[in-house]
């Protein structure tokens, strides 16, 4: 298959198999023409509120399907993705908001900032169309909010554009597998992976918060074979009962990647004895 925009190589999925379960987050399931209409509609209408390609949309929205349906309806526009904590301090969320300079904040009052364009994370008025529009290729695929070691804001712009290869390995991740997400979207792994996830195919399976024995209860009941935690979460899962952790069917389980910090070598002895 040819290099190709996100949106294109999700409409083709879209076309493969319209009813194809796309999102799960807190029960809730999302098909993939879902996520299609949704984010079209969402494209339209900050199109017409003057979103261009190459601007900036800032996410400020908790986890969820709304975030998926956002995150794509910027790719439609040729727009670049910036993931906000939904959480964050007023004072802390502007001087983010103020450095990124974006053309749409989403999630937030539109009080807040009178200055910008602001929309709420609900979903687009039916009364936007939910075409597709021309095809685009955003110049960034992400931009990612970081305080680093100072403190001080700053803004991780990818500097790869938003086109997809298919033929490009992803940490094992396989086509048409279901990927647990345990961490915030606004990160840079969980953006990354649900979104390799969902354009190639599987099951993105968001958690509104970490909780570890619900973990193991998403991994059986959507047979997740892949999942990237960090540290913390995998030392929470072990200090659960044994007999809690042996509740649970993992055995669909083909890879579990841990990053974000140094994982003790006990803890990845542990995993891998279990």
């Amino acid at each position: 298959m040819p290099i190709s925009s996100y949106p294109a190589a999700f409409r083709k999925l879209v076309e493969a198999d319209a009813e194809a379960a796309a999102v799960v987050c807190d029960g809730v399931v999302a098909t993939r023409s879902e996520i299609e209409t949704a984010s079209n509609r969402r494209a339209h209408q900050w199109e017409s509120l003057g979103v261009e390609a190459g601007d900036l949309v800032a996410i400020a929205l908790p986890n969820g399907i709304e975030f998926v349906e956002c995150a794509m309806a910027a790719w439609k526009l040729g727009a670049v993705p910036a993931p906000l904590s939904a959480r964050l301090p007023e004072k802390e969320q502007r001087e983010i908001v103020d450095l990124a300079d974006p053309g749409l904040v989403v999630g937030v009052p539109a009080e807040r900032y009178p200055e910008r364009r602001v929309v709420s994370g609900d979903a687009a008025p039916d009364t936007f169309p939910d075409e597709p529009l021309p095809d685009r290729i955003s110049p960034h695929c992400q931009a990612i909010a970081s305080g680093g070691s100072t403190g001080r804001p700053k803004l991780i712009v990818d500097a790869n554009p938003a086109s997809f290869d298919p033929a490009s390995p992803h940490y094992g991740l396989e086509e048409g597998g279901a990927v647990l997400i345990p961490g915030p979207l606004f990160h840079t792994g969980p953006f990354l992976n649900a979104r390799e996830s969902l354009l190639r195919g599987g099951l993105v399976v968001v958690m509104g918060r970490f909780d570890p024995e619900e973990s193991l209860r998403l991994i059986e009941r959507h047979a997740v074979q892949w999942v990237n935690m960090v540290p913390t979460m995998l030392h929470r899962i072990w200090r659960l009962p044994e007999e809690v952790r042996d509740r649970y069917d993992l055995s669909s389980l083909r890879r579990v990647v841990s990053s974000g910090a140094a994982c003790a070598d006990w803890l990845m002895r542990a995993w891998i004895d279990w």
